[in-house]
């Protein structure tokens, strides 16, 4: 299958893929579309590539037009963010289901000090959720704890708490079996965003073991380098470090991703050539550099391209 199949066969995509999906997101408004992408293959060598994007649009302002051109476009999934936006970036029950309906992947991206908010944001309709900057692998043992549902008699103070969860006939899961039942196809990011993730090799491998031990496909990982040389200046062996990174993900059968592209890297045939790089080590879950608010800039460009050709041509 290739990256277009993922998509029902064609980009942009069809009236027909957009009804389906909204077919399948009623039935059961707890799917989670890229997981189920990732859990039709053995290994992450067979799985085809994702695109995503960071979502910067404020939770007030996002329109159901916008989401579905995301959707349209070839965008598999969206990291709403509320790290850097707070509140702003804290998207409720209608904004994941804009998102939901057209197949996105919701990823509610938290501020750095949340624990317990990460299990209460799949209430909220986000299917994943994201941890920035860890540096310890208790810090993520912590937030897998708040992820997931405790085995009831074995719960600690950071296990996530219980809430009736909706089936799709609006029905509740009240008892803890049906809660775990239900909520599957959740999951947990980690980011590798700092020195300590990226290339101190112990520490790496033993928060990745955490990470398969979660199960197939319920942890994912995201490596954001910026911060590791924000932190502690220049790290000459950082990109050998994040495609070691993925490598040695891969082989644990972890999807891993990463931004390809910034403001110093615009030309086109440079951003392939890295993601064909990234590919080549591993990565899935690809992610392009602009955030969503620069599209409305970007599509306004190509629009308006062709009149200034024109006008140029004419002599004007």
């Amino acid at each position: 299958m290739t990256a277009l199949d993922c998509l029902g066969g064609q980009r942009p995509l069809a009236t027909e893929e957009f009804a389906r999906r909204a077919h399948a997101y009623a039935l059961n408004p707890n799917r989670n579309p890229v997981k189920e992408v990732l859990d039709r293959y053995g290994s992450v060598e067979e799985t085809p590539p994702l695109l995503g994007i960071f979502n910067d649009v404020p939770w007030y302002q996002v329109r159901d037009d916008e989401v579905h051109a995301w959707a349209k476009a070839g965008l598999s999934w969206v990291v709403n963010d509320a790290e850097h936006l707070q509140r702003e970036g804290w998207y409720g029950r209608q904004q994941n289901a804009m998102e939901g309906r057209v197949g996105l992947l919701q990823v509610q991206r938290l501020h750095r000090e949340a624990f317990s908010a990460h299990g209460d944001v799949f209430q909220l309709g986000a299917r994943a959720t994201m941890k920035p900057y860890g540096t310890t692998l208790e810090e993520a043992e912590r937030f897998y704890r708040a992820v997931n549902f405790p085995t009831p008699g074995e719960a600690t103070r950071d296990d996530r708490g219980g809430y009736p969860v909706r089936y799709g006939d609006r029905k509740f899961a009240f008892t803890p079996d049906s809660l775990r039942g239900q909520e599957t196809e959740t999951q947990g990011w980690v980011q590798f965003e700092t020195a300590e993730y990226i290339v101190d090799r112990e520490v790496r491998d033993r928060v990745l073991d955490l990470m398969q031990a979660q199960g197939p496909n319920k942890a994912c990982g995201f490596v954001g380098p910026f911060d590791a040389i924000l932190r502690q200046g220049e790290i000459p062996e950082i990109e050998a470090a994040i495609d070691a990174l993925f490598r040695a993900a891969s082989r644990r059968g972890i999807h891993m991703g990463r931004v390809v592209g910034s403001g110093s890297m615009e030309d086109p045939g440079e951003i392939e050539d890295n993601i064909v790089r990234a590919l080549e080590n591993g990565a899935r879950l690809i992610c392009v550099h602009p955030f969503t608010s620069d599209l409305v800039f970007r599509g306004a460009m190509n629009v308006t391209e062709p009149f200034f050709k024109a006008a140029e041509r004419c002599g004007f």
